[in-house]
């Protein structure tokens, strides 16, 4: 028999979730009636553990577990390691609509296979395409597969140009870490002996309301005068909810009270949900904000990415970006870079620029813009496969237009770019990759081979 089970997080659309799971079911049925499944998106812990009780239950040679939205890895990675059975998660795109990211599911798949394959498990993985005969072809493919799926590895980096001029200096780093990573996030994890000893980076543990009480006392003059600055470069701060908007402005001078009181050069924030919940307001803009000041803001407490950043800060001398991998388009060979809103302006694609809500908490502030056109250089300081190692990638963002509201690239990796990126989740590389502006590909190399670190690119 072959199963079946959907997951699906409730702050995205549960409604477009579930046709996805219908329509990955309805494919199922077609092509064998020897399937069993579990029939209720699981979307919490409660529905979670009733899922692995049917499947304790039920005995399955294989499982299709629909990726429906993002979730977390904490279920995948739990219900992997107890039902022991070869598992294809299968993801689904969605039109680049310029608005909401309803689904988010290929970070998901992402994020999951991250976690999978740093436990030793490698699981297939179906990215689902316009194309019914195609999607019928891979879903018969891991059907009949042998499961023998093994480790991915990533080409050795080499450097080009070694006549290039390698004249960079990258200081010591001091990362204030403002909470904890989310649960599930395993993408997100570092070994404390590692960062300091192999990075040479200190790190600072901060607490959430650490960053609340030096936003609390920040004065009005201050905020109304950084709101009119804001005001000068985005379009539509007038339609925001103005107390948000101030509360947000607030926690942009709170990141800069903890940088200069605890000498920091970079924060990984736990961004969400408490933010939202307990302060009033997206850190989103205020952390792009202090990403165009060369001070990189990491997502989700995640400390490797920030580090990451501030690399390329350093090595670039320009901003640089912690970004999702949300879409992945073969016919047209491209990918979508994007994060809710944390994107320096000066990253704006010309006339693109204004101000946002976050797409499912609905509060400000935040970036919302397509990158602006040009060459780019993907990098991260990567734990793929619990291995320490850098990650280094060239590519160019496509001039398009916004793909989801907030921050967001069409990026191009040369010819095959969705095998490529196909290529980056096999290996095992995060949920966060980070990339600046211009080619500082073999300087990266060149910093990898001098900090003895392996360096890895497709």
């Amino acid at each position: 028999m072959i199963g079946y089970l959907s997951l699906a997080r409730e702050t995205f659309d549960v409604e477009f979730a579930q046709s996805k799971f219908k329509q990955a079911k309805g494919l199922l049925e077609s092509i064998t009636s020897e399937i069993i499944g579990f029939d209720q998106l699981i979307t919490n812990d409660e529905i979670a553990n009733e899922a692995l009780d049917f499947f304790k239950s039920n005995e399955c040679e294989k499982v299709f577990l629909f990726q429906t939205t993002f979730t977390d890895a904490k279920f995948i990675l739990n219900f992997s390691k107890v039902i022991n059975k070869p598992i294809c998660i299968v993801s689904f795109p969605e039109p680049r609509t310029g608005g909401r990211l309803r689904l988010n599911s290929i970070c998901g798949l992402n994020l999951g296979t991250h976690s999978l394959i740093k436990n030793n498990i490698f699981p297939d993985f179906i990215i689902m395409e316009d194309d019914d005969k195609a999607n019928e072809k891979s879903f018969i493919e891991f059907i009949n597969s042998e499961n023998n799926n093994t480790q991915v590895s990533w080409n050795k980096a080499v450097i080009s140009n070694d006549q290039m001029d390698f004249n960079y200096t990258i200081d010591k780093q001091t990362i204030g870490i403002i909470g904890t990573r989310p649960e599930g996030f395993d993408t997100c994890d570092y070994d404390q002996d590692e960062v300091t000893n192999k990075l040479n980076v200190s790190l600072i543990n901060l607490e959430l309301d650490d960053l609340f009480d030096e936003a609390k006392n920040v004065g009005k003059d201050t905020i109304a005068s950084t709101k009119n600055t804001i005001s000068g470069y985005l379009q539509g701060t007038e339609e925001l909810v103005q107390d948000e908007f101030d509360k947000s402005i607030s926690i942009f001078h709170g990141l800069e009270g903890l940088k200069d009181k605890h000498n920091l050069d970079a924060f990984a924030i736990r961004c969400w949900p408490e933010t939202f919940t307990e302060y009033g307001c997206a850190s989103c803009g205020p952390m792009a904000m202090m990403n165009e000041k060369k001070v990189s803001c990491a997502c989700e407490a995640d400390v490797l990415g920030g580090i990451s950043c501030n690399i390329l800060n350093q090595m670039n001398d320009s901003p640089s970006l912690l970004v999702d991998i949300v879409d992945v388009d073969k016919a047209d060979n491209s990918l979508v870079f994007w994060h809710c809103g944390l994107a320096p302006i000066s990253m704006a694609k010309e006339g693109t620029a204004k101000s946002g809500i976050h797409s499912n908490r609905k509060k400000p502030l935040l970036h919302d813009f397509s990158l602006k056109k040009g060459e780019i250089t993907i990098f991260r300081v990567s734990k793929a496969q619990n291995k320490l190692q850098f990650f280094v990638l060239k590519a160019s963002v496509i001039d398009r237009p916004n793909s989801f509201s907030g921050t967001s690239g069409v990026i191009s990796l040369g010819d095959d770019s969705a095998l490529k990126a196909q290529q980056m989740f096999k290996g095992g590389l995060e949920h966060h990759v980070a990339f600046t502006y211009g080619d500082v590909s073999d300087k990266l190399i060149h910093f990898g081979n001098k900090m003895n670190i392996p360096t890895y690119t497709l």
